[in-house]
Order: C-alpha cells, then structure tokens, then sequence
C-alpha cells in the first residue's frame, strides 16, 4: 500500500512539476547551441492538433512516446514528437513540448525565443525562409483532397472536377493556397484549424478541404463517413519542393543548432521516417 501511495504521489508530482515548468526565453539574435546545452532541455512549438504529425491526448491514453506540454496537464504524441525525441536524446538534452497555435509558431521561436525550434508539419516556404531557417526535410507530403464519401465530388479524377464545390482550408497554409488550382470550385475564407474544417464537412458546409495524405489517412480513419482522393501525375496539384517539403525550423541565428540537427536528420532512414509515420497514423486516438 505504501508503496502504491508513493507511486501516486510521485506521478501527481511530476504532472505538477510539468505543468508548472517555467521555460526559459533564449535571444533571438545570437547562435544558442551552447546556451540550450548548459540549460539542459530544448523547446519544440507545435499545435498538438494536426494529427498523425502531431495531438493532444490525455494521459490515460498516452503511449510511451507521448510527452506532457509543458504548462498544462495534457499530453502530445504524433511523428513530430518521435522527430523532436530523436533530436533532443542526439544532442543530450531533456525534451519539453509546447503547444502553440498555428499563427503563433514562427513568432514565438523568432520573435519571443520562446520555443527553440518548430516541428509541425511545416513546409519550408521561401516566404517563412525569411524569417527563420530550415533544416533538411524530415518528411515529403504528397496532397490530397479530403470530402465525404458520399459526396457528389467523390469519383472526381483530376483537381478540375471540383466545379461549384466549396472548399475550405487551413488559414495561413499552403493548403490554402492550393484551392485556386481546383478550377470552378469556391474558395471559401479559410479556417484556424484542421478539426474545424472536418467538422464543416461533415455537417455540409463545406465540400472538400486539402491535406497531406498521412494527414488525410488519419481523418478518415477517425471519420468513416470521409474519404480522400489521390490523383494521377499530371491531374492533381502543381506543388514545388518547398510546398512538399516538411521540414524543421529554428532562429536564423542559430546555425549550430541548425548543423547539429541536419546531421541527425542524415542518419534515419527513409525506412524509418515511414515506419514512424505508419506507427503515428495507428496509435493516434479514434
């Protein structure tokens, strides 16, 4: 009993310790590899709502690879989590998850210092670029249009089989970008998050939306009245390597963190990066 007793208390105490945790801000405009490593602990920002690359889980149906976000009781887990797992034990340092919405990722690492890099789905855009660095990709999408499967649009084969079809995607993505390629289609003002706009489609209100396939093969897992569609060359979405590249983000200035996390990146394999993105999409919550 005793021992059950400290078991419990010992887990209250580090859901508190997490929850509490006061992370220390980093300049902005100086190289912080030395700093991050005499603190001990690295900061990665992400939305913990753009599932399989990253979630909010409650502890109860964490897996082992789910960490707790830092100022709350709630836990993060995804592909994105095993990406920043692997950086952080590579350079010897403690691993802290902050969950931050989508518009405020770039200001709170290159504004604020808040966070120390950005692993969230990202795409290294050359309008981002001038803002922060990038490392290498840790991911490659292929995109995708996400609708119900009941759908007048759901034997579409080419992006131009969207005409009068109302659809919507993230705000300030490059998603939202990509619906002025659908000819015919209404684009529609764009919304803040991805649960939102599956919940517009489900309710019809919209018709479609645009995801990365790993994203999409995790929504209509979870949503069995949704499908996704995937398009032959030459049919889809004309999309540059910058707009397909899913890569990571840190302050200009910090060119040391930046090296050191290309050369981790080197070492997983194109195997690996797959079999963690399957893993992801399997253990997310239904």
């Amino acid at each position: 009993m005793k021992k059950l007793v400290l078991l419990v208390l010992t887990l209250v105490l580090f859901m508190t310790l997490t929850a509490c945790v006061n992370l220390e801000p980093l300049p902005v405009d100086v190289d912080n590899f030395e700093a991050i490593q005499e603190r001990g602990y690295i900061v990665v920002g992400l939305e913990c709502n753009y599932a399989p690359f990253n979630w909010s889980v409650e502890k109860d149906q964490a897996s082992d690879l789910a960490l707790p976000q830092a100022g709350s009781r709630t836990y993060c887990d995804g592909y994105d989590v095993e990406i920043a797992r692997t950086i952080a034990t590579e350079l010897g340092v403690k691993l802290y998850v902050k969950a931050v919405d989508w518009d405020g990722l770039i200001p709170s690492l290159a504004t604020n210092g808040s966070i120390d890099m950005i692993i969230a789905g990202m795409s290294p855009t050359a309008e981002r670029a001038l803002t922060v660095a990038f490392s290498n990709e840790y991911y490659h999408s292929t995109h995708v249009v996400v609708l119900r499967s009941d759908s007048i649009y759901a034997d579409a084969t080419s992006i131009n089989d969207f005409s009068n079809a109302f659809v919507v995607a993230q705000m300030n993505t490059f998603y939202d970008e990509l619906v002025d390629q659908m000819s015919g289609a209404n684009h529609v003002n764009p919304l803040g998050d991805v649960p939102t706009i599956i919940t517009g489609i489900k309710s019809n209100t919209y018709d479609a939306t645009i995801l990365e396939l790993p994203v999409a093969i995790a929504v209509t897992a979870s949503n069995p009245e949704l499908t996704y569609i995937t398009f032959a060359q030459g049919q889809g979405f004309s999309v540059t390597y910058e707009d397909s590249a899913v890569a990571i983000a840190v302050r200009q200035s910090d060119v040391t963190l930046l090296t050191e996390i290309n050369a981790i990146l080197a070492t997983i394999s194109s195997e690996t990066r797959e079999a963690w993105m399957v893993s992801a999409i399997n253990r997310q919550p239904e």
